[in-house]
């Protein structure tokens, strides 16, 4: 009896793309996509605007002008920009804006945390209103805010006993004198953003362990003392976290200034961000724009890094008294 031979097809040869499927497929380059993926975007969103940003701060260009134009003008735009009083008063303002609000910013966040953590009944009530503000868009603070400030507006109508009393102005004009129009941008800014503060606090006293308040409370603590010896060196790194990420975003004020005065009475309330619009759509001077751009990022990651040093050696303390 005859054996049926079947001729078997060798396999074909695999095309160019099941070359490059195998490739990437292989643990050694599967394991390094995310991380070219992450340096291309990288290199798209952070480093292409920076170069450009540094390329335009050595050209001497306006806006009135075409690219073609501009000429190379090396460090005469950061000299400029040094060399002029008004970005310093406006970066000083800047600081003054962000210092005082920040610090009411933490005070009354702080405190407001604190209750609410100690105070089961309505909790959930309380941090929904507490955190509305924060949820409302800018512009919609600026225009409320603008009404409220009103020479005949609900906030002087509110003030007026206590000013008869005191024999001030009833009338306090919160946008045309200069430093009534600087207080009126910090309390905007506190209103909206202490619901961060708040949140932030809030998350910090939630993870405090029970155990070390209960025992500090049977051994005869008083609540002052458990605040001072218990609670408060807990949470310092979140106060630290608070502190760095709130102070990130009051230095660039900038919607509350242009809703609310557009930077004046004169410049009394012009910020660094509202001066660098200035400079670049309203004198259409580029150059001396990305130059302002450059050093205040070199200034503010000065900042930042300063913020982060402290964050860490917190934690390294805390980490540190931990295990002792």
């Amino acid at each position: 009896m005859s054996e049926a031979h079947a001729t078997v097809a060798p396999p074909a040869p695999a095309g160019r793309s099941g070359s490059v499927t195998a490739w990437l497929a292989s643990e050694r380059v599967f394991r390094l996509i995310p991380f070219v993926l992450v340096e291309a975007m990288f290199l798209l969103l952070l480093a292409v605007p920076f170069a450009l940003t540094v390329y335009i701060s050595l050209l001497k260009w306006r806006a009135n002008r075409p690219f073609e134009q501009a000429y190379f003008e090396g460090l005469g735009n950061y000299v400029d920009v040094l060399t002029d009083a008004e970005f310093w008063w406006a970066l000083a303002r800047t600081f003054y804006f962000a210092g005082v609000a920040v610090g009411l910013e933490l005070l009354i966040g702080f405190g407001l945390a604190m209750l609410v953590a100690q105070h089961v009944r309505g909790r959930r009530l309380y941090i929904t209103i507490f955190l509305v503000p924060m949820m409302v868009v800018p512009v919609v603070v600026g225009y409320n805010f603008s009404m409220i400030y009103l020479d005949s507006g609900p906030l002087n109508q509110i003030l007026r006993p206590l000013t008869t009393l005191l024999g001030v102005e009833p009338r306090i004009r919160w946008l045309s004198h200069p430093i009534a129009a600087q207080w009126g941008i910090i309390l905007a800014d506190v209103w909206q953003w202490t619901s961060l503060t708040f949140l932030i606090f809030l998350s910090g006293f939630s993870a405090l362990p029970p155990q070390l308040v209960n025992a500090a409370r049977v051994m005869g603590a008083s609540p002052w003392q458990i605040f001072r010896r218990v609670q408060l060196p807990l949470l310092k790194p979140v106060i630290v976290i608070a502190v760095v990420i709130r102070s990130m975003e009051a230095l660039k004020v900038f919607d509350q200034a242009v809703l609310l005065t557009f930077g004046g009475p004169g410049n009394s309330t012009q910020t660094v961000a509202f001066y660098l619009w200035r400079q670049v759509w309203q004198f259409n001077k580029y150059g001396f724009g990305a130059a302002a751009s450059m050093l205040l990022l070199v200034m503010f990651a000065a900042l930042i890094y300063c913020g982060i040093f402290l964050l860490v050696r917190q934690r390294s303390a805390v980490l540190r008294e931990g295990r002792a």
